[in-house]
């Protein structure tokens, strides 16, 4: 079986900001996303990975490079951030009250969003999410590999492994939080959900 151990990227100057931060934003890290970094390093170092895949925005790419800097990244951009359209950019408090009516109260995004932001829509991201599962399973038998992706991205990784009804009822795993999924040809397993190591 294959054994992804997917990571959210540190924390970036536009989360810092509070910007809501998709596709189309592209921060470097902070200081402290490099120290959260680090500490998934410190605790991941034992697994020596076979294959790294990342988002090729920066602030997932300068994650990677910390935790698994000996193995060459694949940039893949099914990785990439959940498009959020017009709303890309913005101040997230900001958003959230002037569209309250697709956030709950702990601003998880609800769906429909993407008639009014003109960004993607959760099936489309957890098709191709499954498609890139489907892949690393077949050309990866029995590895184990480090994803660093983002924090909506992954949770429609979840939506695609558990098919979640209601998504707001899952919170988005923490910068530099780190989620393991199993997968074979056939299946598809969750063992573990935002593991913080800093």
């Amino acid at each position: 079986m294959t054994t992804l151990y997917i990571v959210r990227h540190g924390q970036s100057e536009a989360n810092k900001a509070g910007i809501l931060q998709g596709s189309k934003i592209d921060t470097p890290l902070t200081a402290k996303g490099r120290q959260q970094a680090q500490a998934v390093h410190q605790n991941l170092v034992h697994f020596n990975f076979n294959q790294v895949y990342a988002s090729p925005l920066l602030r997932a790419a300068q994650t990677a490079q910390i935790i698994a800097a000996k193995t060459t990244t694949t940039f893949d951009s099914r990785l990439k951030e959940y498009d959020y359209g017009d709303w890309d950019g913005q101040l997230e408090k900001d958003i959230h009250q002037k569209y309250q009516q697709f956030f709950n109260s702990q601003h998880n995004l609800l769906p429909g969003s993407d008639k009014v932001s003109h960004g993607e829509s959760f099936a489309a991201v957890t098709a191709r999410l499954e498609d890139l599962f489907k892949e690393l399973a077949n050309k990866h038998g029995d590895e184990k590999i480090l994803i660093v992706s983002h924090g909506f991205t992954i949770k429609l990784m979840l939506n695609a492994v558990l098919g979640i009804q209601n998504l707001v009822n899952l919170n988005e795993p923490s910068n530099a939080g780190v989620t393991k999924i199993e997968l074979t040809p056939e299946t598809t397993t969750l063992l573990a959900f935002n593991q913080e190591f800093s």
